[in-house]
């Protein structure tokens, strides 16, 4: 009975080492994942911004508001909750553009900002008309007053509304180039 005891004894301790031994490394080596863990830490979060920026001669170049803002050092990256850009022409007497959209992200302190989800863009004349575009991803390069999508865009002016997919735009000559699938009305006023 003792034998049988022993045996038994060394045959589970046997199995036991077995099975520790064949076991890959990573099952003794996983760390619990949380969400936190997972998203880069911010090196500041900021609430309710409102930032005017001026360009090299001193004159408006842009201003930004926003919800929610967090601004991470490495990348020089700020990303936005409900931003609202207004960027100003150079020229006297030139209406600026104002932008919204759900979600956005400033690089490299303002030379390109990029706007994600039911974005929205707009200007008014001086005769109270207004010029407006609609797409879900808009780059923008403020201190150029560039604008770029490969997305669909939706143009709508007095004159009638343009549709396309990917543009280009130069917003101080007011020159939109829709790169493919162009539709439009026009109406004659």
């Amino acid at each position: 009975m003792r034998n049988l005891l022993l045996t038994i004894m060394l045959l589970g301790a046997t199995g036991v080492f077995l099975l520790f031994w064949l076991s890959p490394p990573e099952v003794f080596l996983k760390k619990t994942i949380s969400d936190s863990e997972e998203l880069p830490k911010a090196d500041s979060y900021m609430l309710n911004i409102d930032k005017l920026d001026f360009d090299e001669n001193g004159a408006k170049a842009y201003h930004l508001d926003a919800t929610e803002a967090r601004h991470f050092n490495r990348g020089n990256l700020l990303e936005l909750d409900q931003p609202n850009m207004t960027v100003f022409n150079p020229s006297k007497g030139a209406h600026p553009w104002q932008m919204t959209a759900e979600k956005g992200s400033i690089y490299n302190n303002g030379a390109r900002a990029v706007f994600i989800g039911d974005v929205y863009a707009w200007q008014n004349t001086e005769s109270n008309i207004k010029n407006e575009l609609r797409t879900d991803r808009l780059v923008l390069f403020p201190e150029k007053h560039i604008a770029e999508t490969e997305s669909r865009v939706i143009i709508t002016t007095p004159k009638g509304k343009t549709t396309g997919v990917g543009m280009w735009a130069d917003l101080n000559s007011e020159r939109f180039k829709l790169l493919s699938k162009v539709k439009g009305v026009h109406r004659a006023l």
